[in-house]
C-alpha cells in the first residue's frame, strides 16, 4: 500500500524559503557543497556529582561531500569502555556512506535515503513533533550487552503533501555484525497541521517499539498536539502499539538563549542513573577542503544551501551520533564555486520525556520509568559565489 502511495504521489523538499527574489528550484535536488569539502570536531565526555567525575567518549567526527547527493560520515570513539578512557581500542559509533536526494513540486516532498555502515539516527528528511520523541540507541553496547544502533543498508523514503498528509517508509537489511535479514523498521501514513498556535500530527501504521534493540517495530498510532508561542513549545504525545503498553510524552521545545546556547555547545545533560550532570566538551574543530572567510570582493552570491545539524542523547548521557540535515537549497551550488559558511552557535532545542504510563498527574509512578531524549541543535547556511 505504501508503495502505491509513493508511485501516485507526486513530490518536493520542504523547509526554509529561498530569498526574495529567488525562485525555489523545481524537480530532482542532490545538495552538496562540494566534493571534497567538510567539517570535523574533537570533543570528550565528562560526568559529574559531588563524589565522582569521569572522563569519558573522547571521540572525533569528521563530515565530507563525495559527489553531488552523496557523503561520508563518521564518529569514532577512542576505546570500548563505558565511564572510562582506560586504553585505546577505537570503535566506530557511527561509520557510513549516505546517497541523498530531494524532488520538489508544487503539491508536495519526497525524500530518498540510503545510507551504508554503521548508523545511530534514524530521522529523515527532519525530525517533526513526533520524532522528539524517538529514544537513541542506548549504551548496552559499552557494557558487554550486545549491538545498538542499525548497522547495514538503511532506506529511508518520505513524502508530505501540502494538505499535511504524509507517508514514510525505512527499512534495513542487516549487516556489519547485527544479526537479522530484512526488516522494516517504519511504515506509516501520516498527517500534520498547523492552526495558529495549535500543532497537531498524527502517524498510523507500523511504528519502532521503544525498548530495545532497536529496528523492531509493531502496528499501532501516535498522536501529538501541542502549542507553540514565539518559537517556544509544548506538548504531549499520546502512543499505543500492539503488545507494547501505551506511552505518554511530555516536550518542551526551546529557542537559543544564553542559556540553552551554552547547555547546547557541551551537550549538558541530568543524569539520574548514576545521578549527576553530563556533557560533551569541544576540544578542537575545523574544516576539510577549500572555504572562504568572508563574501570575495567582486564576486556575487549564486545559491545557498541551509543545513540544520542535530546530536540526540538521553541513556548515560552520552552524545553517540550527527547528521546534517540539507533543509533547502536555491541558485547554484556545489563545485566550481567560492564557498562561505556561516554557522550559529549550538543550543539546547527541545527536551522530552515519555514514559510507560498513561497517569501523567501520578508524577511519582510516572517519572519513576521515564527516558528523557534530548535534542541539540545548530543552523548553517552555505553561500556559494560566482565572478560577476
Amino acid at each position: 500500500m505504501l508503495c502505491v502511495c509513493f508511485l501516485l504521489l507526486a513530490a518536493g523538499l520542504c523547509g526554509a524559503a529561498p530569498p526574495e527574489g529567488e525562485e525555489t528550484p523545481r524537480g530532482w535536488v542532490f545538495p552538496t557543497i562540494g566534493v571534497g569539502r567538510g567539517d570535523w570536531s574533537a570533543s570528550v565526555g565528562l560526568f559529574g556529582w559531588y563524589d565522582r567525575l569521569d572522563v569519558r567518549n573522547l571521540q572525533v567526527r569528521a563530515d565530507v561531500d563525495l559527489a553531488p547527493g552523496v557523503r561520508a560520515h563518521a564518529v569514532v570513539r577512542s576505546d570500548r569502555e563505558l565511564n572510562t578512557l582506560r586504553g585505546l581500542s577505537p570503535r566506530f559509533d557511527e561509520a557510513y556512506v549516505e546517497a541523498a536526494g530531494f524532488h520538489r513540486s508544487e503539491q508536495g516532498n519526497l525524500s530518498a535515503s540510503l545510507r551504508l555502515g554503521e548508523v545511530r539516527y534514524l530521522r529523515f528528511p527532519y525530525p517533526d513533533q513526533i520524532a522528539v520523541f524517538d529514544l537513541p540507541p542506548g549504551v548496552g553496547d559499552l557494557a558487554g550487552l550486545g549491538r545498538t544502533g542499525y548497522g547495514g543498508v538503511l532506506g529511508v523514503v518520505d513524502y508530505r503533501h501540502r494538505s499535511g498528509l504524509g507517508a514514510h517508509l525505512s527499512a534495513i537489511e542487516w549487516g556489519f555484525g547485527h544479526d537479522g535479514g530484512l526488516d522494516t523498521i517504519e511504515s506509516y501514513v501520516s498527517y500534520g497541521k498547523t492552526a495558529g498556535s495549535l500543532d497537531f500530527e498524527a502517524r498510523f501504521g507500523r511504528l519502532q517499539a521503544r525498548p530495545e534493540p532497536a529496528g523492531r517495530s509493531a502496528p499501532g498510532y501516535n498522536l501529538f498536539a501541542g502549542l507553540n508561542w514565539k518559537g517556544y513549545e509544548a506538548g504531549m504525545l499520546y502512543e499505543k502499539l500492539d503488545g507494547h503498553p501505551a506511552y505518554t510524552g511530555i516536550m518542551v521545545r526551546l529557542t537559543p538563549t544564553r542559556i540553552t546556547r551554552a547547555m547546547g555547545t557541551v551537550a549538558f545533560d541530568y543524569v539520574r542513573d548514576p545521578e549527576g550532570f553530563a556533557m560533551q566538551a569541544p576540544l578542537a574543530r575545523g574544516r576539510i577542503g577549500k572555504f572562504a572567510r568572508e563574501a570575495p570582493a567582486g564576486m556575487e552570491l549564486a545559491g545557498e544551501i541551509h543545513a540544520e545539524r542535530i546530536r540526540t542523547y538521553w541513556q548515560n548521557g552520552q552524545v553517540r551520533n550527527y547528521y546534517e540535515h540539507r533543509v533547502s537549497s536555491w541558485g547554484q551550488t556545489g563545485p566550481g564555486l567560492t564557498v562561505v559558511v556561516e554557522e550559529e552557535p549550538w543550543y539546547l532545542q527541545a527536551e522530552a520525556l515519555v514514559s510507560p504510563h498513561t497517569n501523567i498527574l501520578d508524577i511519582e509512578e510516572w517519572e519513576k520509568d521515564r527516558q528523557g531524549p534530548a535534542q541539540n541543535s545548530q543552523k548553517v547556511v552555505y553561500r556559494f559565489y560566482s565572478k560577476r
